[in-house]
């Protein structure tokens, strides 16, 4: 059996698909740069290669030979846009013509895009795949530009970009944070009124992952993953609370002290040589009314059906973080 290959395995969203197909009875390659952490592959039975991403015949050694490409990796936070450029749209373009050169009869290439990349959505009406993408941040115009990256490629195997929104789920370090206030007693919102989004727990992400391998869609193909449903913050505070039995003060804080945590945030961030989880950009996201997309493409084209809804997500995400100490 021809490897499934994937790159970004050792992050949050990557394990779950490589635990998942190795349970489906796949063979797995797991592609690493030459400094990456094994995190939660260390135990796995699966083909470790790391590769220098900028050595183009290094690059097509590592994906010879494989079926399909799980393109994962990639950067979620980044201090420019020069970054941002490097880590989604760069590596992309290297990673396909790698796979031009060394494996032609590629089954699959499939990108991890984001909703960012669409950007919010102007009313309640979930977005589809056909609405204009309109990214608010340099991270999604980055992921934009990936997925045309792509779509330059569709000539030589099929291609299909995943847009997912918000994803939760064990092992998830940026919701964690919303977690432990709830947990300390806090239940914070930024500015008044309610906001709508759509989320997904990383679990569905991987059994759609095995779909595509099974039905194998063929051109370029977009597809939205979400649970199916339109969730508010409160809804999303309510089951987090629920589920750590807990009965959070909530706490509404005006954007502008938003904006000035915001800024503080970044300025400590940038001293101590990392990226803020709360910078400019994440906030002017965060504000938007609506980030809301259908999924109905992928029920109707690949059988898609999410098996987490928010409560049962939710309480399977605290039951991980309790059990792993995070809480």
């Amino acid at each position: 059996m021809k490897p499934i290959l994937i790159t970004g395995a050792n992050g949050f969203i990557g394990s779950h698909i490589v635990e998942h197909l190795l349970s489906s009875g796949f063979s797995v390659r797991c592609l690493l740069r030459p400094q990456s952490q094994l995190n939660w592959l260390s135990s796995l039975p699966v083909d470790l290669v790391r590769v220098n991403y900028s050595d183009a015949q290094e690059l097509s050694r590592a994906v010879e030979g494989c079926s399909t490409i799980l393109h994962f990796g990639g950067a979620t936070k980044a201090p420019d846009a020069e970054t941002y450029h490097r880590a989604n749209v760069e590596t992309t373009r290297l990673l396909l013509q790698a796979a031009k050169q060394a494996c032609p009869d590629l089954s699959n290439f499939v990108l991890c895009s984001s909703q960012a990349a669409l950007g919010p959505s102007p009313s309640i009406e979930p977005l589809t795949e056909e609405a204009l993408p309109q990214p608010l941040s340099v991270y999604g115009q980055s992921k934009l530009e990936a997925e045309t990256v792509c779509r330059d490629f569709a000539d030589q195997f099929p291609i299909t970009i995943l847009r997912p929104p918000a994803v939760y789920g064990p092992r998830d370090k940026d919701i964690l944070i919303f977690f432990r206030l709830i947990k300390w007693g806090l239940s914070p919102a930024i500015g008044r009124g309610e906001r709508y989004v759509s989320l997904v727990n990383a679990l569905d992400i991987a059994r759609l992952i095995k779909l595509i391998l099974e039905v194998q869609p063929q051109g370029f193909r977009i597809y939205h993953v979400t649970d199916g449903e339109i969730h508010t913050w409160s809804e999303i505070s309510g089951f987090i609370a629920k589920a750590l039995h807990r009965h959070p003060l909530k706490l509404t804080v005006p954007n502008v002290v938003a904006t000035s945590i915001s800024k503080t945030l970044s300025m400590f961030s940038t001293a101590a040589g990392r990226v803020s989880t709360l910078n400019r950009e994440k906030l002017r996201e965060i504000m938007q009314s609506y980030w809301l997309m259908s999924s109905a493409k992928a029920v109707k084209e690949l059988g898609y059906h999410p098996e987490y809804d928010l409560e049962k997500g939710v309480e399977l995400t605290a039951r991980w973080y309790r059990g792993n100490h995070w809480l």
